[in-house]
């Protein structure tokens, strides 16, 4: 399943990070999402100005990527096992929002196997995302919304072959306050 190369740049770095456990870091969002019918809530967490989850804004493309990694427990920052990491990105056309290259990725056992779903042209239909909220706040951005995903298992997650038969409906909501150390201009 082709990924854009921004996508494929998270996965090589998602992969060189260690598992830490740590405490006393911001929580700055989360990702509520019911998988095989249980209702879940994962955390958007930072410590020390680090965070597993960005934004990244592209002033000549009006474009703007936003990775939300979803820890376990509010007391994770680097987990891997047992996350959810939802990504999109928007452009901003003549004052409309396009999201554009939503994807999902459940990490049921850290990189070695999961759940996958996202935009592509092959299976354009595997994920649907809706916007409520996308604003530039003086203390951050703020993102909020939905999604709708038909993930797909795969082992191994970061380049293995989808399983067609393994096929897990996530739904879900993101709402989160991202604050301006995580974001970056290019």
């Amino acid at each position: 399943m082709p990924f854009s190369s921004f996508h494929k740049a998270v996965f090589a770095a998602a992969l060189s990070i260690a598992p830490t456990v740590s405490f006393a870091q911001d929580v700055f969002g989360n990702i509520t999402a019911t998988l095989n019918g249980e209702e879940r809530t994962w955390f958007l967490t930072a410590q020390d100005n680090e965070s597993q989850s960005f934004g990244l804004s592209i002033a000549i493309a009006n474009l703007q990527s936003f990775q939300l990694w979803g820890q376990p427990s509010e007391d994770t920052v680097k987990i891997s096992e047992d996350s959810l990491l939802f990504s999109f990105e928007v452009m901003s056309v003549g004052g409309q929002l396009i999201p554009l290259n939503a994807g999902v990725m459940y990490l049921s056992d850290a990189w070695r196997s999961g759940w996958m779903a996202s935009e592509s042209e092959d299976q354009a239909n595997d994920i649907a995302l809706s916007l409520t909220t996308f604003e530039e706040r003086d203390d951050g951005f703020f993102v909020e919304g939905s999604f709708e995903a038909a993930a797909h298992y795969r082992e191994p997650l970061a380049g293995g072959e989808f399983d067609p038969a393994r096929t897990m409906q996530i739904n879900g909501s993101f709402s989160a306050l991202l604050p301006a150390y995580i974001l970056q201009e290019q």
